[in-house]
């Protein structure tokens, strides 16, 4: 068993900025072919299709190919090179 020091595994929280409020964003496309619910905004950048919706539905907004979806695939980039670092 190891043990570690208090707080030797503890890990900062990484900042989504824009891409926070996304619960599905993805590069080019996304389709969905049943009664699936996304909970929050799905994006598509730098594609443009998101397909199924309805019968698929989104408690928030669907941004395809806009500039929301594309700063927010920016910033979940950012987040993940701090999660390398």
């Amino acid at each position: 068993m190891a043990v570690f020091p208090s707080g030797a595994c503890d890990q900062a929280p990484v900042s989504l900025g824009s891409a926070a409020s996304f619960a599905v964003l993805a590069g080019s496309t996304v389709t969905n072919t049943g009664s699936t619910t996304v909970t929050g905004d799905l994006g598509v950048s730098p594609g443009t299709a998101a397909t199924g919706f309805p019968p698929g539905t989104v408690t928030g907004t669907i941004h395809a190919g806009d500039t929301v979806a594309a700063d927010a695939q920016v910033n979940l980039s950012v987040g993940t090179e701090e999660i390398r670092m």
